[in-house]
C-alpha cells in the first residue's frame, strides 16, 4: 500500500509540476487544455496498467535460503512457440529456517533440470511436507569460477555460464520441536 501511494504522490507532483509550467508558458488556451486532459488521461491508464501488474511473479534473483510455499510449473509450448516457466511462491528465510518476508512470487525460465527438481518438490509439498530452498551455483572449486575469457572458444564459454547458473536444492523441514508437557495436578 506504500508504494501505491508512492506511485500517486509521484504522479500528483508531475502534475503541479507541469501544471505551474502551463500557466507560466505562452501557449494558446486550447493547446494547454489539450496537455491537461492528456496528462489527465495518461494517468487513468498508467494507473489501471499498474493495478494490473501487482502480484505478477518477478523475474528477480531469488534470495540464498527460502521456505517453498509451492510451485507452478508452465511446459513450454512448441505449437504456439512459447517458452516454459517456472512459479516459485516463496519467502525469505533466515539461519534458524524462520521466515523473514512475506510470501512472494518468483518466475524462473524453464530448463529441464530446474523443472524436474521443481516437480518433485512439488509432489513433496502435496504430500505435506515444508520445504525449504537453498541456490546451488554448481561450481565445484574457485578455479572454475577464475577463468581466462580470453583463451575460451565461444562454446567454452557458453559451458562455463551454464556451469555458474543456479540450480536449487530442496530441502524437508524437521517438525518443530516443542518443550515436554507436564500433567496438571489433578
Amino acid at each position: 500500500m506504500i508504494s501505491q501511494l508512492m506511485v500517486i504522490g509521484c504522479y500528483v507532483f508531475i502534475a503541479v509540476l507541469l501544471l505551474v509550467a502551463i500557466k507560466y508558458s505562452s501557449l494558446s488556451r486550447l493547446l494547454k487544455s489539450v496537455i491537461v486532459i492528456i496528462t489527465a488521461v495518461f494517468y487513468l491508464i498508467s494507473w489501471l496498467a499498474i493495478e494490473r501488474l501487482l502480484g505478477w511473479a518477478t523475474p528477480a534473483t531469488l534470495p540464498e535460503a527460502f521456505r517453498v510455499h509451492w510451485i507452478h510449473i508452465q511446459e513450454p509450448n512448441k505449437i504456439r512457440e512459447e517458452p516454459g516457466s517456472l512459479y516459485y511462491w516463496i519467502s525469505s528465510i533466515d539461519d534458524a529456517n524462520l521466515q523473514i518476508t512475506p510470501p512472494r512470487a518468483y518466475y524462473r525460465p524453464w530448463t529441464v533440470e530446474d523443472a524436474e527438481a521443481a516437480q518433485a518438490a512439488k509432489q513433496r509439498l502435496e504430500a505435506g511436507e515444508i520445504l525449504n530452498g537453498r541456490i546451488s551455483y554448481n561450481v565445484l572449486g574457485s578455479d572454475a569460477k577464475e577463468t581466462d575469457k580470453e583463451t575460451r572458444t565461444q562454446g567454452q564459454a557458453a559451458e562455463a555460464e551454464e556451469e555458474r547458473r543456479p540450480s536449487f536444492e530442496f530441502l524437508t523441514v524437521a517438525p518443530a520441536s516443542l518443550p515436554k508437557k507436564i500433567n496438571p495436578i489433578q
